[in-house]
């Protein structure tokens, strides 16, 4: 049986800091993947106006921020600059806050319109941005966790 050496700690970290912007680049343009498919959805809505085009771009967008926030939050990690990490990660949480709110916020009206109507697309919509809003929320608290 062949013995394999350690790898080396600098080499393993660069071996990490490589996937790690791999990952970062991947989830980038999965993100933007996802942001078109949900103008696309939200267009065609208004053309048909069939509120399910609306839920599927609610989907494709709440995807789209998630894979964007995991982005963020793993390109933070790779950041050397204490003062430069500092004031990204700052800057991100407060971004993080206030998308999240605003999620609530219209999850909060369209809870209304379904109960209101008795429709359950809208319910669905109001599920996917309370969820991405929670999301949004999880990853800022870790983000700041991690912060220091």
């Amino acid at each position: 049986m062949k013995r394999v050496g350690k790898v080396g700690k600098s080499n393993q970290t660069n071996l990490l800091k490589a996937k790690s912007e791999s990952t970062v680049r991947f989830y980038d343009v999965l993100s933007v993947i996802f942001f078109i498919l949900a103008a696309v959805s939200l267009g065609m809505l208004s053309l048909f106006l069939i509120p399910d085009f609306a839920v599927l771009g609610l989907g494709a967008m709440d995807i789209g921020t998630i894979l964007n926030a995991v982005s963020r939050m793993i390109s933070l990690r790779s950041l050397e600059d204490l003062e430069e990490r500092k004031r990204k990660t700052k800057n991100t949480i407060k971004f993080f806050h206030v998308v999240s709110y605003a999620c609530f916020a219209v999850a909060a009206v369209l809870f209304a319109i379904a109960l209101n109507l008795f429709d359950t697309d809208f319910g669905v919509m109001g599920l996917e941005l309370s969820g991405c809003g929670t999301i949004l929320r999880a990853v800022s608290r870790s983000i700041y966790l991690e912060s220091g």
